[in-house]
């Protein structure tokens, strides 16, 4: 696994990938530990082969572009996968509820479940885990804190950008 920083004004974000393909992205500020616990090392420090992925997540943040297109793979139960590949195709934007979320995976029913698989999406910001909200519209949870989901959600109403 190799990794690198995406270095921001006020944080940095983890990001680690695994044969060309980004398979993590950290919390604000976060180290290498948070990574073990969503992808197994070995981990090797490679800034050039992290590049790529630095420089269109960091198009994201700054506004100049609503896409994360990069190459990515990840492991989960049947249910995460249903979960995360569900997420992907919310718009910029857009906002789903837990509920319509477990519709959507066929889960209708399982909204613990559901809430349970967007945590642990290890690819927070490219899987746009921070699109879903409660049913009465709170922000519910998010691994990157909920200062940042509130950032990341203003950023794609139009609101000036974060960085």
């Amino acid at each position: 696994m190799q990794y690198s920083w995406l270095t921001m004004p006020h944080h940095r974000y983890l990001l680690v990938a695994d044969q060309g393909k980004l398979v993590f992205v950290g919390s604000p500020d976060a180290d290498l530990q948070e990574a073990e616990h969503y992808v197994d090392g070995p981990f090797e420090f490679n800034d050039k082969a992290m590049k790529p992925f630095q420089s269109v997540l960091t198009a994201y943040l700054t506004g100049k572009t609503q896409t994360v297109t990069v190459p990515v793979t990840f492991r989960g139960t049947a249910l995460q996968t249903a979960v995360w590949q569900y997420l992907l195709t919310i718009p910029y934007g857009a906002t789903r509820t837990y509920a319509q979320v477990a519709a959507a995976v066929g889960h209708d029913r399982a909204f613990q479940a559901v809430g349970h698989a967007v945590g642990q999406n290890p690819l927070m910001m490219v899987i746009p885990c921070h699109r879903i909200l409660r049913k009465d519209g709170g922000l519910g949870g998010f691994r990157g804190g909920l200062a940042l989901k509130r950032k990341l959600l203003a950023l794609e109403q139009g609101e000036r950008p974060l960085f």
